[in-house]
């Protein structure tokens, strides 16, 4: 699965709806299992909250799954969003709640099962360590082993993803006590080799599934597929294949999402080298304050490095069309229009 990220025309508020079917059919040239829209810049409540998911769902009709995400920390604001989900037409839905950090078992286990049982939609449980998410006093590395267990009994939860800063042993835990009943998509594929060979694994929690794959050579799909069917050889050969580009990645994303944001710019960048729209987008209203890195002429150098040695092809069109998106420069906007370049240096 992806994160869709929104496209804006040059004034970085309105909706750019071609630049955001184009990228639909993008994650469907990918071969993405789903996506979901990211809505850190159109908030439910924000008129553009429903029209960034209602352009997805029209555009994807039926080719790609389009999910949607909670993350409040009311579970009634929760519930009347997974109303929402459920009206535009959304087929699954991310749970991602923030709890107090000294919440009790039983307190998280009720709240969450408050938000499952309120929709018959499938529910995925999400594994992280962010602020919210992490429990130390409820099981080893913060995650609450006890009530993953119990909410993996509910007839619609069937599925979770597991963070990247989740490491190796907590990955492996999780997946032993629940593997038995939910699809478990780690998002640290170089975990595959090892987890493959122990349970299956056909699918990932890989938002930025772009920076490991392009269209023309879809490296992350292939690795899964082979893990999927137990093909070992296959999967340690394209494991190796894969490993300047998850290198890279890890390098760019781990310690930002660990300070609750996502790299922007670099996940635009990664999508534009394959095809995508690209774009910037505003700043981020939700990320702590330097908190999102900048992509500058080295990062850019780096990341067409490290697809280079990992095979991937990437396209030659000129890095102001980057800037701009795709759909953009086609209508003649050019760099000088932008009365910003947020996270983002031409050096």
């Amino acid at each position: 699965m992806n994160l869709f990220l929104p496209s804006f025309l040059e004034d970085f508020q309105t909706l750019d709806e071609e630049a955001i079917r184009r990228d639909v059919n993008q994650a469907i040239a990918h071969g993405f299992s789903g996506t979901l829209p990211m809505v850190n810049w159109t908030v439910p409540g924000d008129p553009r909250w429903e029209q960034f998911h209602r352009i997805i769902i029209d555009e994807a009709a039926g080719r790609l799954p389009v999910h949607g995400i909670v993350f409040n920390t009311r579970a009634a604001d929760d519930r009347a969003l997974i109303a929402a989900l459920e009206k535009l037409g959304v087929e699954l839905v991310l749970l991602a709640p923030r709890h107090p950090p000294d919440i009790d078992a039983h307190d998280l286990h009720t709240s969450m099962k408050d938000r499952i049982t309120a929709t018959g939609l499938p529910i995925m449980l999400y594994a992280a360590l962010g602020e919210g998410r992490n429990f130390p006093h409820l099981g080893p590395a913060g995650q609450p082993l006890d009530v993953y267990d119990r909410l993996a009994d509910l007839p619609n939860v069937t599925s979770m993803k597991i963070s990247q800063p989740v490491s190796l042993l907590s990955t492996m835990q999780l997946c032993a006590r629940l593997g038995d009943r939910l699809s478990m998509g780690p998002v640290n594929l170089d975990f595959l080799p090892l987890l493959a060979r122990h349970i299956e694994i056909g699918w990932s929690g890989q938002w930025n599934a772009e920076a490991v794959q392009t269209p023309a050579l879809p490296l992350g799909s292939e690795l899964l597929q082979a893990s999927l069917l137990s093909d070992f050889r296959k999967l340690d050969r394209t494991a190796r294949q894969l490993q300047p580009v998850l290198d890279r990645f890890f390098a760019i994303q781990a310690h930002v999402i660990r300070k609750g944001a996502h790299p922007w710019a670099h996940m635009r960048y990664y999508s534009w080298l394959s095809g995508g729209n690209g774009g910037l987008l505003p700043p981020d209203p939700h990320a702590p304050a330097g908190a999102v890195p900048v992509l500058d002429a080295q990062a850019r150098r780096r990341i067409r490095s490290a697809f280079a040695a990992s095979g991937l092809p990437v396209t030659d069109d000129p890095e102001e069309q980057f800037v701009v998106g795709r759909a953009g420069w086609a209508r003649g906007v050019r760099m000088s229009a932008l009365s910003a370049l947020p996270n983002y240096s031409v050096e």
